[in-house]
């Protein structure tokens, strides 16, 4: 009986030893539909690709073959494949040690597909590229990402219209750079980082009009500073970018965008009338309840008095404005969401984030 077990033991780890076996070091070109479907029977319990993978074929249709990887070693690179929809196939990929490159798939529409991959290491090219895809709408499947190992790059989607799907980022140790998008309206989904490490750019995007989702940056983290081509983009002044211009580390290039935001004056103008810390709204009011569903009560501490109130949404759009004011605002046309109230006394103005539910 004891050989017995000894012998299912054996058996059982040699299953799962061949079911997780490190594979392709120099790692694998797909250029054909046929190469995917035929990858499990050419690479026999291959889950871990411990080199790069490259898909890059105009009758590439899907990547059901793909499905038992597991781990990729180097780059991903999924590029100029006309016919694309989904990456799905790629479900069970939980890591990618250097970088994802995402570029010119013209059928892709969502990254849905990589959803459990939790990091996107560290090494010779590592970081995150999207661009040049024309029928990408959502950054939806890179939920999961929680740190990336370089920097950030994303342009040239024209129907994207926001970042979500990379929520749980928290760093972004490179360069963070947003442009050439006509449909992108918001910057929120990035509202999670904390830190890059180099240039924060955001260039020709042609709807954006507020910079909020870059509030929590940390400005020293921040190496230089472009904005600039964004016809539409009026709001600046997130505390970032205030903070960084307050103290600059490097090159700053702000022009041709929306008034408010169309030099470096007029944003250092804009950041100079906002009390940007939390602490100094908390000190001189009080906001409640937060989150609330049909009426806010805006109080004034130490007798400041409160000329008006605006409420912007997550896009930076004014969705109320209050100047007769009362304690009492109703907010129970307000769709659920984060919103900024800001209040407007002596010529300053102060701003806290609240919730409607």
């Amino acid at each position: 009986m004891k050989k017995l077990s000894l012998i299912i033991l054996i058996l059982i780890f040699c299953q799962i030893t061949a079911s997780a076996q490190p594979c392709l070091p120099l790692g694998i070109t797909f250029s054909t539909q046929a190469q995917i479907d035929n990858f499990q029977t050419n690479n026999p319990n291959c889950t871990e690709i411990e080199g790069g993978v490259i898909i890059e074929g105009n009758d590439i249709t899907n990547l059901n073959g793909l499905n038992v990887l597991t781990s990729i070693g180097e780059n991903l690179l999924i590029q100029n494949n006309a016919a694309l929809p989904s990456l799905t196939g790629l479900d069970n990929v939980t890591s990618i040690g250097w970088g994802l490159g995402i570029s010119y798939n013209a059928a892709l529409t969502s990254l849905t597909g990589l959803n459990n991959v939790t990091s996107i290491g560290a090494g010779v090219g590592a970081g995150v590229g999207i661009m040049g895809n024309a029928a990408l709408t959502s950054l939806t499947g890179l939920d999961n990402v929680t740190s990336i190992g370089g920097g950030l790059a994303i342009g040239d989607n024209p129907v994207l219209t926001s970042l979500s799907g990379l929520d749980n980022l928290t760093s972004i140790p490179g360069l963070l750079y947003i442009w050439n998008h006509s449909a992108l309206t918001s910057l929120t989904g990035l509202a999670n980082v904390t830190s890059i490490g180099g240039e924060l750019g955001i260039v020709g995007n042609d709807v954006l009009t507020s910079l909020m989702g870059l509030d929590n940056i940390d400005a020293a983290s921040i190496d230089s500073l472009r904005i600039y081509n964004n016809i539409s983009l009026s709001t600046c002044e997130v505390q970032s970018v205030c903070d960084y211009l307050a103290s600059p580390g490097g090159t700053i290039d702000i022009h041709n965008n929306a008034p408010g935001c169309n030099s470096q004056q007029e944003v250092e103008e804009a950041c100079a009338t906002i009390a940007m810390e939390e602490i100094t709204f908390e000190d001189e009011f009080s906001i409640f309840p937060n989150p609330a569903k049909d009426v806010l009560t805006i109080s004034s501490k130490n007798g400041l008095k409160i000329d008006e109130i605006v409420i912007y949404n997550q896009i930076g759009q004014k969705v109320l404005h209050a100047k007769r004011l009362t304690n009492s605002i109703d907010v129970s046309m307000l769709q659920p969401g984060m919103y900024m109230v800001e209040i407007v006394s002596n010529d300053l103005k102060f701003r806290e984030k609240v919730i409607i539910k």
